[in-house]
């Protein structure tokens, strides 16, 4: 079982998913409101696809941020979830498989689309 932590958008790529997939042995079970890479866990669900036991932790990389550099002192801009900073803590960007589940199972952003 692994934990899978999504980072929705990164600066200057925000059509593109990027994921950190971590066994579940080697860290604790993701909590809402948590933090994770100075980021703030957003949302945390098991893989909406029953025949996996993975778990989902979305990270609010704008919000939970932004308030950890608040009490740094720092700008959002000073480090942000540029591509160059997520490869570095080790996220990799999504298959287009993998991007298409998240984004209609995950996050749910196929229902925002109104059908006319």
């Amino acid at each position: 079982m692994n934990v899978i932590y999504v980072v929705p958008w990164a600066i200057c790529e925000t059509d593109s998913i990027y994921i950190k997939k971590v066994n579940s042995d080697t860290v604790p079970a993701p909590e809402k409101g948590a933090t994770v890479d100075d980021w703030c866990i957003r949302n945390v669900m098991p893989n909406p696809d029953r025949r996996s036991k993975d778990i989902y932790a979305v990270i609010d990389v704008y919000n939970g941020y932004k308030e950890s550099l608040n009490d740094k002192g720092m700008s959002v801009f000073s480090l942000s979830n540029s591509v160059d900073r997520l490869e570095e803590l080790g996220y990799t960007k999504a298959s287009e498989t993998e991007t298409e589940h998240i984004k209609k199972k995950v996050l749910k952003l196929d229902k925002l689309v109104k059908k006319a």
